[in-house]
């Protein structure tokens, strides 16, 4: 039955067309799981056995590995099986009874060995995973599954099965590494759409690589697709359906048929609305061509497709896709900043939807920032790299699929305030600024020259010749670049400049403010008319900022007349500036209805001429505004600017301050007022102005205890009240009714006092809670309120301060640009100028009719614009390229690097596993020796020593001594290291100005060949028998060199090792129990204390762990090499006396071998291509052995035995190694606590 689901369950597939894969996995398990493991494997499915997991599943994994192949001929035919050495037989045999110990009698051992015989000869559909591996478990499972047979179908399923499964690694080694089967065009494209629909940005990279033509793929029909296959949690699909909702209800409206289009999906003049929406309606998207939307499976292609699909990319959410398409891109900066402005606009949209995702907030915040860096990335590049005309070219040249429009206006139409803010971009607004005047003339100078015809007398250049600023010579302040004008050219050069345009707007703006002080503060009674003639100035100075208002809203990029207004009054100021106009002309329209008449003083009478003063009032708003309007011209001063947005930002966080002042003021005033007063006879608004006053000056100190009393006597002091106390607290009300009126108001007086008043219950009751309410309500305003509108406000100016650079030339483009496109006549004279404008249109019209002569002018404009734009193209390219060079090629990241050559790494972890395996083989017995051994060895001791613990290796050491300075093997040269800081270690941490010496000493040249290609790295070289493995990490080569695993080290070449790459040496760590005169082991706080066998080459040197460098495997016969060649040299002593100690220390290390540690090890001799590696073992001696005097060899100063009952003068590497053994024998360690690596 089972069987027959998993038949049925492999010939099923998802809705992606991507069939279900059929694994078997073996976790644990017994002897029916192994007899389950054989039926799955004679079905022909793949099995996946996790190492590490226990019980049947190590025995098969040891097996498996173990088993080697031999011939047996069998009735006269050769057949191959696979069978186990006598050695890995019994030690099989040994795990099999350590746990089916209790099942041998049933034949179980023979029956399991069979099986696992019988599993090892299926090597392709079998995959052994490790549990301490670093990949994930599904990465084996999916390479397993690439085993099966190469075809053109199985091919296709197998690459949407790892798209699936996002895997690109495991395509690349078992699909497309594989020569005998090649994609066709068409399946390139079908498996790319695939991969961008899965967003798998990795297998996109990979299919472009061999061969996928993204020009070819991006048609009208899958960029159709891909559109109304979004995810449904994308901003991209919500706007789109949101743009159809609000369709259906224009349709609805106007009741249109809509049959035939209710189900139809979404078209690429739906996406055109919506970049067209984002962009504020600045131009007509290419989307929304006719050509693209016709059919819906159209194969019409784009001119640019890679930007075309990183704008899906953004829409859809995937900004690693959108990154990978913006890097060949045509236009990658203006591509960049657009991409920034759908992730704003998306970002907006998410507080719109109120979907409060922080997280999905953070992304498109962050993704927007780096599209904005790129941009402002490729703009330095440019600028650093290209004279002034190329990139002025870039930021002016208009772009036919932004729709005519250039960078420059790009950057301001989606305000990226970064790119605003770039030295390129500030320096074209200063040429724009100064105009044709040489940038040089001081401001003092320009002034002066203000009145005419003193500009005649200004030299200029021929910066500018057209008012797009097309650039027509550079710059500016070489005397071969001036020209010789006309005194006509001149003034007009002159007087057109944006910076004359803002010095005369802001002398008139000073003149109008003037007169309308004048019209202000001046009496009308010296005149018979109610206007005078600084009226009439006023009023048509305010007329002439209509049509400079109106040129302004006609002036911007958006085609559609409502947006462009929508647009303008979406600033504040604008919408104020428009209401003030307006108000200010119904106030002049008062008074110009006013009749002159006066009373006998002179004056209008306030009773009869109302009007008059409404005037005034509307007439003093307004000139406070405009006298707030005129701060803004100072915008563009460097110091002035940065403070008037915070007055701004002040201004908001002020208005929230002013709420919650409101709620406590009016809780404590309408409170108190209650109280006071019992018996209110004033109107309700009395009541309110008049306890709002008094508790809103309360703030500002204004108490006044004696008003507050007052204010409690007037509410007590009643009939009631004194009948109840003072006087006639005993008597009757009739003794009050026989005094007179006047003898009434002296006891009032003499009665109504506070003290009075606080005898009577009531009054006493709310004199109390009046005088805590009061406390209580200064305590929270004054010092809790007050507090924290300081901290605020410090806190605005602590923001605005470190972004002032930034908000200063943002607000001095936007001054820049507004000058730029006003007229050169000043108000109120600007009126003149659109007259004339208006005539000259006419004219031009009606009597020259100079329509073909324009055309051709365009004509001429749009070839001219062409030819600058394929131009602009070519160096953004090659800008991009310098840009990704400058950012990649230092930070080499070793998992690209590892991905790239996974199939030779495959090998290389297969042979790292083998030897891990050969040192595993005898741990279990060693473990359990050494156990006895230490307990034999502390009898004469009462304390336990307990076991070391397993061989479980531990990490990397911190990379620290590998980057001290000057380099610790040079001799007698100093060989100096670059600098590298604590964060940029690591290779894909970008360290922009590494570029360490290179240094090989002359003691090592010859140690090793500098041909690199002959070199056979990450494996036993076959000619030279080099072992060039790392006992870490497989490392990674980049152009022939081996790279570092750990990080930079500050220098390159091999310093004084003798091999590039890893440089293994072989450390024994020789312990034996001090015992010292008692023949007790010595203990300190009840841990027992061992001796080490230390070293020293020369008499200067400290002492070091006994080592010898090894370029073939390390195992236990190269340590015994050490002990015997370095500790134990015996040979020029006596040839029986050596035999003896080598027959001890076999004994010895067949006995106590212990493995402490392999891996990289932090060095000062360490470079960025050779480093060492060390294997380090200890192997705890005792009996005959221990107290053999140790015989130092040949290279070896001095061999002594050293007690660790303290720190010992040892290089600070090998300290690190004395206590990691320490840790493992769980004895006596002086260095615990330290960080020693």
């Amino acid at each position: 039955l089972r069987g027959e689901l998993e038949t049925l369950i492999c010939t099923m597939f998802t809705k992606d067309n991507v069939s279900l894969p059929m694994v078997t996995i073996m976790i644990e398990g017994g002897m029916q799981s192994i007899d389950q493991a054989v039926s799955t494997l004679r079905k022909g499915k793949t099995l996946v056995v996790l190492k590490g997991s226990g019980r049947a599943s190590d025995i098969l994994c040891y097996g498996f590995e173990h088993s080697i192949e031999i011939e047996k001929e069998v009735d006269g035919e050769i057949i191959k099986e696979r069978t186990l050495t006598e050695n890995c037989r019994k030690e099989m045999i040994k795990l099999i009874d350590k746990d089916f110990a209790k099942y041998r009698a049933q034949g179980i051992v023979d029956k399991m060995i069979n099986a696992v015989m019988e599993i090892s000869t299926y090597r392709k559909t079998v995959t052994v995973f490790s549990i301490y591996n670093p990949e994930p478990l599904d990465f084996y499972i999916l390479s397993s599954l690439m085993q099966s047979s190469a075809g053109g179908a199985t091919r296709m399923r197998q690459m949407r099965l790892a798209i699936t499964w996002g895997h690109a690694r495991v395509a690349r080694e078992f699909i497309f590494a594989r020569k005998e089967y090649k994609f066709l065009p068409e399946e390139l494209n079908s498996l790319l759409l695939f991969s961008i629909i899965k967003q798998r940005t990795e297998f996109v990279k990979l299919l472009i690589d061999y061969g996928a033509n993204v020009r070819e793929f991006v048609t009208q029909g899958h960029l159709t697709r891909l559109y109304n296959e979004l995810r449904q949690s994308t901003g991209g699909y919500r706007l789109l359906q949101e743009k159809r909702r609000k369709e259906k209800v224009d349709r609805g409206r106007f009741r249109m048929s809509v049959r035939c289009k209710k189900e139809r999906g979404v078209m690429l003049s739906d996406v055109g609305s919506i970049i067209n929406q984002v962009m504020q309606g600045s131009f007509r998207s290419i989307l929304c061509d006719p050509k693209y939307n016709e059919r819906a499976q159209g194969n019409e292609t784009f001119e640019n497709p890679f930007d075309v699909m990183t704008i899906y990319s953004c829409l859809a959410d995937c900004q690693s896709m959108a990154l990978l398409f913006w890097e060949s891109c045509r236009t990658p900066m203006a591509t960049g900043l657009v991409s920034h402005k759908i992730y704003m606009f998306l970002d907006k949209m998410e507080s719109k939807w109120a979907r409060m995702d922080e997280e999905m907030t953070e992304k498109l915040e962050n993704a927007a920032h780096e599209f904005e860096m790129l941009s402002c990335g490729l703009l330095t590049a440019c600028y650093h790299n290209y004279d002034k005309t190329e990139w002025i070219n870039i930021l002016t040249v208009k772009m036919k699929d932004w729709g005519y429009l250039n960078l420059f206006d790009i950057a301001n139409i989606t305000g990226s305030k970064n790119f605003i803010s770039h030295a390129a971009y500030q320096s074209y607004l200063t040429d724009i600024w100064m105009g044709n005047i040489h940038a040089s003339t001081p401001t003092w100078k320009l002034l002066l020259y203000i009145i005419p015809p003193l500009p005649i007398f200004l030299s200029f250049n021929a910066r500018f010749t057209n008012k797009d600023g097309t650039l027509k010579r550079l710059d500016t302040n070489d005397e071969e670049n001036t020209v010789k004008f006309t005194g006509r050219e001149r003034l007009l050069l002159y007087y057109t400049s944006p910076v004359i345009k803002f010095f005369l707007n802001t002398i008139t703006y000073l003149i109008f403010l003037g007169v309308f002080i004048t019209t202000l503060l001046s009496s009308s009674s010296s005149s018979d008319d109610s206007v005078s003639y600084a009226d009439i100035y006023t009023i048509v100075f305010v007329l002439s900022t209509f049509p400079v208002e109106a040129a302004q809203i006609f002036a911007k990029h958006t085609k559609s007349v409502r947006k462009k207004f929508a647009h303008h009054f979406k600033k504040v100021y604008n919408l104020l500036d428009f209401l003030v106009v307006i108000l200010f002309l119904f106030g002049f329209g008062i008074k110009s209805s006013l009749d002159a008449q006066e009373n006998q003083n002179g004056r209008y009478d306030l009773d009869t001429y109302s009007h008059y003063h409404q005037y005034r009032l509307i007439a003093s708003l307004c000139f406070a505004f405009y006298c707030f309007t005129f701060m803004r011209m100072f915008e563009i001063n460097s110091k002035i600017g940065p403070k008037l947005f915070m007055i701004r930002r002040m201004s908001i966080d002020l208005f929230f301050f002013i709420f919650l002042l409101l709620v406590f003021t009016m809780t404590y005033c309408i409170a108190s007022e209650a109280l006071m007063y019992p018996f209110n006879e004033n109107t309700l608004e009395e009541t309110i102005f008049k306890s709002f006053k008094r508790a809103y000056l309360n703030v500002f100190g204004d108490i006044n205890m004696d008003g507050i009393n007052k204010n409690l006597i007037e509410g007590h002091c009643t009939t009631e009240s004194m009948l109840r106390t003072g006087k006639w607290k005993d008597g009757t009300a009739k003794m009050l009714e026989d005094t007179d009126q006047t003898e009434m108001s002296q006891i009032e007086e003499d009665f109504c006092t506070i003290e009075n008043v606080r005898m009577t219950e009531v009054g006493e009751i709310n004199y109390g809670i009046t005088f805590t309410l009061l406390c209580l309500y200064l305590l929270f305003v004054n010092i809790m309120l007050i507090n924290l509108l300081i901290a605020i406000f410090s806190n605005t100016y602590a923001d605005s301060e470190a972004k002032s650079g930034i908000i200063y030339k943002t607000q001095r483009a936007e001054v820049i640009l507004q000058f730029r496109e006003r007229p050169w006549l000043p108000n109120p004279f600007s009126l003149l100028y659109f007259i004339g404008l208006l005539f000259i249109k006419i004219f031009d019209k009606f009597v020259c009719k100079k329509k073909l002569y324009r055309s051709q002018i365009k004509k001429v404009n749009r070839q001219t614009s062409s030819f600058n734009a394929f131009r602009a193209s070519l160096i953004e390219a090659e800008c991009v390229a310098i840009f990704i060079r400058k950012k990649k090629q230092i930070a080499v990241s070793p998992t690209s690097l590892l991905e790239k050559l996974h199939a030779r790494m495959t090998r290389l972890q297969q042979n790292v596993e083998r030897v891990e395996q050969q040192f595993k083989q005898t741990k279990g017995k060693e473990d359990l020796d050494n156990q006895a051994a230490l307990k034999r060895n502390s009898s004469g001791s009462n304390e336990h020593t307990g076991s070391p613990g397993e061989t479980s290796l531990i990490t990397h050491p911190e990379h620290k001594f590998s980057r001290i300075s000057p380099y610790g093997g040079s001799g007698d040269e100093v060989v100096v290291r670059a600098t590298v800081p604590d964060d940029k270690i690591t290779w894909n941490k970008i360290h922009e100005w590494y570029d360490p010496p290179e240094f090989t000493s002359e003691n090592v040249a010859e140690t090793d060949t500098d041909d690199m290609l002959s070199i056979q790295f990450n494996t036993v070289d076959e000619k030279t028998k080099i072992d060039r493995t790392s006992l870490y990490l497989p490392y990674s080569v980049i152009d022939g060199d081996p790279v570092n695993p750990i990080g930079r080290t500050g220098l390159k070449g091999r310093g004084c090792l003798h091999r590039w790459g890893p440089n293994k040496f072989a450390v024994s760590v020789i312990t034996r129990w001090a015992r010292p005169g008692t023949g007790n082991v010595f203990s300190i706080k009840n841990k027992q204390v061992i001796e080490v066998l230390l070293v020293k080459t020369d008499s200067e040197s400290p002492y070091t762990l006994p080592k010898l460098r090894c370029d073939t495997v390390i195992d236990v016969k190269s340590h015994k090499k050490v002990v015997k060649s370095v500790c134990y040299d015996y040979e020029e002593v006596s040839s029986t006396e050596n035999q003896n100690v080598g027959k001890l220390i076999d004994s010895a290390f067949d006995e106590q071998f212990k493995e402490i540690y392999k891996g990289y090890f932090d060095d000062t001799v360490n470079t960025d291509n050779a480093w060492v590696e060390v294997h380090v073992a200890n192997v705890h001696v005792d009996g005959s052995l221990s107290t053999t005097p140790p015989s130092k060899g040949k290279d070896v100063e001095e061999v002594t035995w050293t007690m660790l009952n303290k720190k010992c003068p040892l290089r600070q590497n090998d300290a690190w190694l004395l206590k990691t053994t320490c840790n493992k024998l769980r004895c006596y360690n002086p260095w615990k606590g330290e960080v020693l690596m």
